[in-house]
Parts: structure tokens; C-alpha cells; sequence
């Protein structure tokens, strides 16, 4: 377990918890110093003659040139006090570094994770339930280190108090410092061992039902206006009140388990006590003479049994949440084996002449046959390209390709004689401007979503206000919005209609600047006359702008060069729109649906 959690640590958050460690055995030693210090000071009160008698007394006494055994015995009294004092205020800087310690694991571990979820590919997030991944960053990574690494802190370190503390005591009295240790110990200890298996399966039950606590909460929100048009909220709401209250009775089970073994041992260890009293009363003979030996115990044991206590909730706690560290080892040891590989600068790449498919096949996860088999298309820059046919004929999917979300299993995808591969991926998205069916819009200002991630301190206003200005929202803006560009749209543009946040994803795509322009259904949602104006503003771009378009309305393509009609992932036929008017019957006959 020690290695697994070492593997998924980086070099400076090791050097860090070698540096706690040892800030945890100065402050075990400083508690043990100051337990120490309680047995001389007790025989300087039970006995006075003890100065003579004890020879580290007398050492002490000389050594310091005390007048009496009054002024030694304030000092010492002072002493302890300060002894402890120390001890105790280094144990809250110890505290605090622990904290600080988790904390910053839990910052830089959940931002480690989150470059490698998004850095895997497009096929990844088809197959994951994203509501999962946001548990796993918001939840379990601070579970982990507020359930894994602190507790394990924890157990080291009250261990190492504990240790100290019996070797102590053994150097005082063996037989009884064994005894209390194998008695206390081998309690906590066979506790346990009985209690691990259920408590780890309590760990990957929490784990699994705050997963879908989370989940019902995201789908019950996120569609807050379908459910209420449908008025479902008792069936969401009821599916989430099943996995909290689930999630509810899972923590009383695991603190129980954790709490109970003190107020059990706390029978044991106060009859130990008492037996321990006993015991030295009959070697001692009074009290008097057994007064510094008992104070020794029961200070020992006022620390020694919470340490105890501390290490078996630690250890309950550490072996309650590993499921997470299960859950997220691979992940994290990725996030740091690509941390380790020197970042190189991505090539350039240039698109000057033609962008082709070759040979492609792609098939889906689980699906029985490919949707493109043996695929080929030639685009040359500075054509308008659309691609038209009915639902699940492959359209997005060749887009999808083409973008670089979704990787063939065969075949090659050229920018004039270049091979697009993961290298040089990320410089041919720096030429390219998507617009999809569905556009992504965050709760921030107009202007933030246009400009999508750029320096808000190097708008282009000019840019700005010509990407708004064909996106036909200028109008829009100037008029309605009292803030202007600097209105903020809310949670996924909810405050804006569908044709609005179509305009804004369709502005955003043009301030960039793009040399090839792909448009998957983004006027779908606009009324005809606004659709117009686009498509007058898009033949209006660049001649050298390339323009790949997905459509149903075939209005939205009329002014393309070459139109592709595709049927189960195959090209049946292409020309431009006047040529398959007069020669594709499947052509017409979607042109006579799209004029109902």
C-alpha cells in the first residue's frame, strides 16, 4: 500500500512527507520528553531525600547550584511545564503542516488528474459517464488524501508516540509496560483484523453510491426544464433521495466501528490501572514511595491511550477509503510518468492545397461492423464541401475524424502530403473552427465565450466586432443587452434562445480566423430568413477559407461546390446543387422533405 501511494506522489510531495515524518518523530520524542519529565518531579515531592538518594537527582541539583530542595523543585515544576508546553505547541505547528500537507496533495493531484481526463481521447468520454469523472475531482481525490494520506500520517505518527512511549515505560518496569502494551495493543489490534474486511467493503459502498448521488443530482438539474415540462421531479427526486439515504447510513455504521473499541478498552485500561496500582503498592510497600512511579503511568497512559485510539481510527480510516486509491492509481500514475517526459514544442503545419481521407475505417466500441469501411474524400482548401443524408449515415462521424475527436482504426487523414497523427494534432486544430449542432456556451460574458479561453486583455475589437456582425447577433447585443458584450448569458447560455447561442458559437468560430470553417447542423435552430443572412455572410468570407458543412436543410447548402450524399457510411453520389437536382433521385427526394 506504502509503494502504490508512493507511486502516485511526485518528487517535491515525497520531499514534503519526509520532512512531516520527521516533524512528527521531533514531536513524538518532545511528548515522550515531557511524560519523562513527571516521574523525577513526583519524587521530588513524595521525597525530599530523594536528592541524595538518586544519583541523576543529585547531578542535577549540583550541577545547577540550587540553594534547597524547595528552589530545585520549583524549578523543576517549572520545567515540566515549559517541557510541556513546548511539546504540545509543536504538536499544533505538527498539526498544521499535516493539514497543509493534505491539502496541497489534494490541489495538485485533483489538477493531475483533470490534465489526464482531458487529455484522453474523444472515444473516452463516449463510453464515461462525465458525472463520475466530476465525483472523482471534487470528491474522492479529497477523500483520498483526507481519508488515505492524513490517516496514514496519523498512524505513523501516534505509532511512533506509541513506540516510544512503551519503550520507555520498559526501561522503568518490563513486565508491566508488556503486559498493558500486549493487553491494549493486541485489543486494538484483533479489533481490527475482525473489522478490516467490512470496513473496506463500507469504503467501495460509499464510494459507488456517491457516485450516483452525485449523478441523479446532475441529471435532475441539468434537465430541470424537462423534468418540470414532463413533471417527473417526484421520479428524480426520488432517485436521489434512495442513493443519499443510502449514502446516510454508510458513515454511522463506519464512526461506530471507528469509536467503539475506546469506550471498550477504557474498561480494560482502568482496570489495568488499578492492577497496575496494586501491583506497585505491594513492591513499594505505601503509597508515598509508589506516588512517583503511578503519576508516571497515568500520565503515560493519559497519552498512550489516545494514541492508540488515534492509530486504530487512522488505520480503520486509511483501509475504509483505499477503494479510491484503486479507483484512481492508473490515472495518477499517468498524470505522473507524463509530468516526468519533457514537454516538446508542437510542429507547425501548413494547409496549403488539399485535405484528404484515405482508406479510412472507423467503427464505434461494441459495434458489429464498421460505419466507414475503405472511406476516401478529397477536399481542396478553399472549397465549400457539405455533406448531406439521413440520420446515422456517418456525417458527423467523418467531421468528428476530420476534427480529430475520434481516431481510425485504419487509414490516413493528410493535410496536403502531411500525416495527421497525435503530434501534430494539436497545430492542425490551431487552423480549424467548429461549430456543432449543440454549441457550448459557460456562465461568463459574450465576449469571454467568443474569444474561448484567448487573453481578455488582447481582444481584437475590430475582429470581435466583425465575427459578431456576420454571425448576425450584432443587432441583438447592441439593442437588448443593456451590458452589451459584457453580458453574462448563465449556466450553458440558458438566459439566451437556441438561435442566439447557435449566432454566438457561429461568432466564436469566425473571430478565430479559421482556414477551414466546419459547420455540424449550426443553423438548425435558426428561422429561415437569419439562416439566409449566414449563409450570404459565409459566401462573403475568404476564397481561401476551406468550408465543410453537415445539414439537413439543404437550403443551408446551396451554395456549396460539392454536396456528398451519404447512405450507411458511403458516398452514393456528389455534385453541386443544380447537378443533383437534375440527376439523384435520393437527392430530390430529401429536397422534397426539407420543403414541407
Amino acid at each position: 500500500m506504502i509503494k502504490r501511494i508512493g507511486h502516485v506522489l511526485t518528487q517535491k510531495e515525497k520531499k514534503y512527507a519526509i520532512g512531516l515524518a520527521i516533524a512528527i518523530l521531533l514531536a513524538a520524542l518532545l511528548e515522550v520528553a515531557g511524560v519523562a519529565s513527571i516521574l523525577p518531579f513526583m519524587e521530588l515531592i513524595a521525597a525530599p531525600k530523594a536528592i541524595g538518594d538518586n544519583a541523576f537527582l543529585s547531578y542535577i541539583y549540583e550541577s545547577f547550584h540550587f540553594e534547597n530542595h524547595r528552589s530545585m523543585l520549583i524549578a523543576s515544576g517549572i520545567f515540566v511545564i515549559a517541557l510541556l508546553t513546548i511539546a504540545n505547541l509543536f504538536s499544533i505547528v505538527t498539526i498544521w503542516f499535516q493539514h497543509r500537507f493534505t491539502w496541497y496533495v489534494a490541489h495538485h493531484m485533483c489538477m493531475r488528474l483533470l490534465d489526464t481526463y482531458i487529455r484522453k481521447p474523444y472515444t473516452f468520454f463516449l463510453n464515461q459517464n462525465t458525472s463520475e469523472l466530476k465525483s472523482y475531482l471534487i470528491f474522492e481525490v479529497n477523500g483520498f488524501t483526507s481519508g488515505v494520506i492524513q490517516p496514514l500520517i496519523e498512524l505513523i505518527s501516534r505509532s511512533v508516540v506509541s513506540f516510544v512511549i512503551f519503550v520507555f515505560l520498559v526501561l522503568v518496569n518490563p513486565k508491566v509496560a508488556l503486559v498493558a502494551f500486549v493487553v491494549l495493543g493486541g485489543a486494538y489490534g484483533a479489533i481490527f483484523l475482525l473489522r478490516q474486511r467490512y470496513i473496506k467493503q463500507l469504503g467501495e459502498d460509499r464510494m459507488s453510491t456517491n457516485v450516483n448521488r452525485y449523478r441523479y443530482m446532475e441529471e435532475l438539474l441539468s434537465g430541470i426544464k424537462t423534468v418540470k415540462a414532463y413533471n417527473a421531479q417526484p421520479y428524480f427526486h426520488g432517485r436521489y433521495e434512495t442513493a443519499s439515504e443510502h449514502y446516510s447510513s454508510i458513515a454511522p455504521k463506519f464512526s461506530v466501528i471507528t469509536a467503539a473499541p475506546k469506550y471498550l478498552l477504557e474498561i480494560i485500561a482502568f482496570g489495568g490501572i488499578l492492577s497496575v496500582t496494586l501491583y506497585i503498592y505491594t513492591i513499594y510497600g505505601n503509597l508515598n514511595a509508589a506516588l512517583p512511579i503511578l503519576s508516571l503511568y497515568a500520565v503515560a497512559g493519559y497519552k498512550l491511550l489516545p494514541a492508540l485510539q488515534k492509530a486504530f481510527g487512522a488505520a480503520s480510516k486509511v483501509r475504509h477509503n483505499l477503494p479510491i486509491l484503486d479507483k484512481l492509481y492508473d490515472d495518477l500514475v499517468i498524470s505522473i510518468e507524463r509530468q516526468r517526459q519533457r514537454e516538446t514544442d508542437q510542429p507547425n503545419i501548413d494547409f496549403q492545397d488539399v485535405l484528404t481521407l484515405e482508406n479510412i475505417h472507423f467503427r464505434y466500441d461494441g459495434m458489429a461492423q464498421d460505419l466507414l469501411s475503405d472511406f476516401t474524400i478529397h477536399i481542396p482548401k478553399g472549397q465549400a464541401v457539405a455533406f448531406v443524408g439521413s440520420t446515422g449515415s456517418g456525417k458527423t462521424t467523418i467531421i468528428d475524424l476530420i476534427v480529430g475527436l475520434l481516431e481510425a482504426q485504419s487509414g490516413q487523414i493528410k493535410l496536403d502530403k502531411t500525416v495527421l497523427t497525435r503530434k501534430n494534432l494539436a497545430a492542425w486544430q490551431r487552423h480549424i473552427a467548429y461549430v456543432p449542432q449543440d454549441v457550448f456556451l459557460y456562465d461568463d460574458t459574450i465576449t469571454n465565450n467568443i474569444i474561448f479561453g484567448a487573453d481578455h486583455g488582447k481582444v481584437d475589437a475590430k475582429k470581435l466586432r466583425a465575427a459578431i456582425e456576420m454571425a448576425d447577433i450584432a443587432e441583438f447585443i447592441d439593442t437588448e443587452l443593456p451590458e452589451g458584450l459584457e453580458t453574462t448569458i448563465g449556466e450553458r447560455g440558458v438566459r439566451l434562445s437556441g438561435g442566439q447561442r447557435q449566432r454566438i458559437g457561429l461568432a466564436r468560430a469566425l473571430y478565430r480566423e479559421p482556414s477551414v470553417l466546419i459547420l455540424d447542423e449550426a443553423t438548425s435552430a435558426l428561422d429561415n430568413v437569419t439562416e439566409k443572412s449566414i449563409i450570404d455572410a459565409l459566401n462573403a468570407l475568404p476564397k481561401e477559407l476551406t468550408l465543410i458543412i453537415i445539414a439537413h436543410r439543404l437550403t443551408t447548402v446551396q451554395y456549396a461546390d460539392c454536396i456528398y450524399i451519404l447512405d450507411k457510411g458511403q458516398i452514393v453520389d456528389s455534385g453541386n446543387y443544380d447537378q443533383l437536382m437534375k440527376t439523384s433521385t435520393h437527392f430530390r427526394e430529401l429536397a422534397l422533405l426539407d420543403n414541407f
